[in-house]
């Protein structure tokens, strides 16, 4: 797949093999022709907002977004996780929420699951919850039918 460099001189340039290609998943989605056929697979690995990173913004995601720095904005995705030193200010939209860390602002989504060291200030719209001892609410919990 590589070559060899053809000489040990300083400043020479190693050749590379021009049929070298990265690999990425596919997928093929058999009864299609042409280049629509593939698509890049899901690798299902959250996005990750590191502690000690701090965004403002909209976040629109397809999967799993886990927070552990600060984040102010609209925030839409699959599953949310606010990390225990993760600290959320905005609206969010989402299938689950799970809160370790602070969240402010107002949420829409199917399943809230707050741990004890959680703090809400806002407004939260679910369709099940699930509250720890200890967690510190302000604000009201609404629930969907």
């Amino acid at each position: 797949m590589f070559k060899k460099p053809q000489s040990n001189k300083p400043g020479d340039a190693s050749p590379v093999d021009a049929d070298f290609v990265p690999s990425i998943p596919l997928e093929i989605n058999p009864g299609k022709r042409g280049l629509s056929s593939l698509s890049v697979l899901d690798s299902h690995k959250p996005s990750v907002i590191s502690e000690g990173f701090s965004l403002t913004g909209d976040i629109v995601s397809n999967g799993i977004l886990h927070i552990e720095g600060k984040v102010s904005g609209k925030i839409k995705a699959d599953s949310i996780n606010i990390g225990p030193s993760g600290q959320v200010d905005g609206e969010l939209n989402c299938e689950t929420l799970h809160i370790k860390g602070l969240f402010s602002g107002s949420a829409v989504c199917g399943e809230l699951v707050v741990a004890d060291k959680a703090s809400i200030r806002g407004s939260v719209t679910y369709r099940s919850v699930t509250i720890s001892r200890g967690a510190v609410i302000e604000g009201e919990l609404l629930c969907k039918r």
